[in-house]
């Protein structure tokens, strides 16, 4: 589905991102983790083609990610970026409806399969008593689960999410975590930022880990979190007890 090879990416002059080499399938759904500033946001956007690389290659269905139109490219992937401003007063529906844009165009009306697929985006993401709401108003928490129904309404196979518990309680937290593993065996390909790493372990199947800008370490999200790559990066022993607790310290 996709695949990176050797992508670099420099910002603002500063190298960010050295040499990234990985692949994404079917139904993969991968945590990547990493220090503050180790380029976990850099990574979704250069997966998004939000951002160009600066060496090496990212490639979309086996074609530049960036040689796809933006609806192209919305079509085969969703990306919820971790600052999103909101200044316009929209309501609640027709924010998550803007996920269909790049099935219908800008001025054709919502066919009754969009209406379905935002319908069941709200109810997935519990908040379709939120609907008539404007949007501006919202908390932001729920403002939060309304961008992710916005992405989940676009219904692409790829979805790449910056953050995506930023603001929610503890009960939405579980909810969208077992909603990524529900899609994931749908066959959606979920990539999750999150500083959380006891929940990276335990909702996840594979890690990504990055430090200064580099892929430390990948695999099963258990193993590269008791491996030594990511004490060395987070400056903390990690481990997990006989039964099962986390440990940090």
């Amino acid at each position: 589905m996709m695949r990176l090879e050797a992508a670099s990416a420099h910002v603002g002059g500063k190298r960010i991102l050295s040499s990234i080499s990985v692949s994404l399938g079917t139904g993969d759904l991968v945590a990547v983790i990493g220090p503050n500033g180790a380029g976990k946001s850099t990574l979704l956007k250069l997966m998004a083609g939000v951002l160009a690389t600066s060496e090496g290659r990212v490639d979309l269905e086996g074609r530049p990610v960036r040689e796809w139109s933006s609806p192209e490219r919305a079509c085969r992937m969703a990306y919820l970026p971790q600052f999103r401003p909101l200044t316009v007063s929209l309501p609640v529906e027709d924010l998550v409806s803007m996920g269909r844009l790049p099935h219908r165009g800008l001025w054709k009306p919502l066919t009754a399969m969009d209406r379905q697929a935002v319908s069941q985006a709200m109810d997935r993401m519990e908040i379709a008593h939120l609907r008539g709401r404007d949007a501006t108003t919202l908390s932001g928490g729920e403002l939060q689960r309304t961008f992710l129904a916005r992405c989940l309404a676009q219904g692409s196979p790829l979805l790449l999410l910056d953050e995506p518990l930023t603001g929610l309680d503890i009960g939405h937290q579980l909810s969208l975590l077992s909603l990524l593993e529900s899609l994931a065996r749908e066959g959606r390909t979920v990539v999750w930022s999150v500083h959380d790493l006891r929940l990276a372990a335990e909702h996840s199947g594979t890690a990504w880990l990055l430090d200064h800008g580099a892929l430390v370490d990948q695999g099963k999200a258990e193993s590269v979190l008791l491996g030594e790559r990511a004490s060395e990066a987070f400056g903390v022993s990690i481990s997990r007890s006989a039964q099962g607790d986390w440990r940090f310290g």
